[in-house]
């Protein structure tokens, strides 16, 4: 669903003729840390769904003008309209959202083979997409922590969009990075979560075995007009420094890393996060990785605030390539709670239950769960020493 255009947002859009497409500078987006938003962003209480009345930000207003504009070009492979959308009966409150046109026409995925498979120039990669897909650079200012480590982000379109802004956030493509989280590409992403004012703009990212179609390193963002259950799912600590929890209550259950804030705490979190990728990537574990606006760790309930930002890992069974027959594919968005189902068959006929045991399908033997969770939580003790 569209949310507001700013008419004035217009060095984000591709000039009148084609031709020039080409030739056009990519734009900056510069951003620091007063851009960042940890409080006052909040669902609507009586249309939670409702996105029109909800304020923009600088970022919302590039992203979403930008965006759009590209659909009405024709840049993606199909046109995204209003889409089907279902909360399923039951306790865990899945969001099912029918998408046929993704499922038949998204590009099909590289043949992968394992979670630490080396980049291929020959595969397709983002050095290789057309002139008009990428929205703008993002860029931070010196004055935001880390600046000397940042990776200049692309914000790219996804031509096969799961929703409404679905852009990939893909960093220096030159550099032909795999599909390995790095500490500049997950801080940036987090903190374009944090300049927007909307709730339900979303970052996550798949491992190769987690679903990642493409071993070129990127990230996802995207607009969704629902609250998700990992926003508000109660945890438990699993360490002493409160550092690590683990979410209950759901399907799978993640490993939670929170902060309230931009600054320190969130340079620590973003530490902590890309060690315990470093470890299952170099374990051979496939994962997927959602960042959202969320409820501090601890009992909670779907009334709680945003508060602050929500890290959540999955570590879980390696899949290479799709399983057709499948009502949906269990990625970054579904772990989550967003189920973007294939075929009308499956939305009308899908229960919570059906749901759940497709995802648990997908996690990972309880030995080795816990041998992880042993393993992550040692790691974060090392922050002690």
């Amino acid at each position: 669903m569209a949310l507001p255009h700013d008419s004035n947002e217009t060095s984000y859009l591709l000039p009148p003729s084609k031709e020039d497409w080409e030739r056009q500078a990519i734009p900056d987006f510069v951003y620091g840390q007063k851009d960042l938003t940890a409080e006052g962003v909040q669902w609507p209480r009586n249309a939670p769904g409702t996105l029109h009345a909800l304020p923009q930000s600088p970022f919302d207003a590039a992203l979403c003008s930008a965006w759009r504009q590209r659909m009405e070009l024709g840049l993606f492979r199909y046109r995204l309209r209003d889409l089907q959308t279902q909360i399923l009966p039951g306790v865990v409150g899945f969001v099912a959202q029918l998408n046929v046109e993704r499922s038949v026409q998204r590009r099909r995925p590289q043949p992968i083979r394992s979670v630490r498979q080396a980049f291929d120039p020959e595969q397709f990669n983002f050095n290789k997409i057309q002139p008009g897909e990428v929205l703008f650079c993002l860029r931070r200012e010196p004055d935001l922590p880390g600046t000397l480590l940042q990776e200049d982000i692309l914000v790219v379109i996804n031509v096969s969009p799961l929703e409404w802004g679905h852009v990939l956030l893909v960093p220096e493509p030159a550099r032909g990075l795999p599909q390995r989280l790095l500490r500049g590409a997950l801080r940036m992403g987090v903190e374009a979560v944090l300049l927007s004012l909307h709730p339900g703009f979303r970052v996550g990212f798949n491992s190769l075995g987690g679903l990642a179609s493409v071993n070129h390193l990127h990230l996802h963002g995207y607009y969704l007009a629902h609250r998700l259950p990992v926003e508000h799912a109660p945890s438990a600590p699993l360490d002493r420094g409160g550092r690590l929890h683990l979410l209950q209550g759901l399907p799978a259950p993640g490993f939670l890393f929170y902060s309230p804030q931009p600054g320190p705490d969130l340079e620590a979190l973003i530490s902590r996060v890309c060690r315990a990728t470093d470890y299952l990537t170099d374990h051979e574990i496939a994962h997927n990785l959602f960042v959202t606006r969320g409820a501090p760790p601890g009992k909670t309930s779907p009334s709680s605030a945003l508060t602050g930002v929500r890290v959540i890992l999955w570590a879980r069974k390696s899949s290479f390539g799709i399983k057709e027959c499948e009502a949906f594919n269990v990625a970054l968005c579904e772990l989550a709670g967003h189920l973007p189902v294939k075929t009308s068959q499956d939305f009308s006929s899908l229960t919570e239950a059906a749901a759940v045991a497709l995802i648990q399908d997908c996690l990972l033997p309880p030995a080795q769960a816990e041998e992880v969770q042993a393993a992550l939580v040692a790691l974060m003790a090392q922050e002690e020493q």
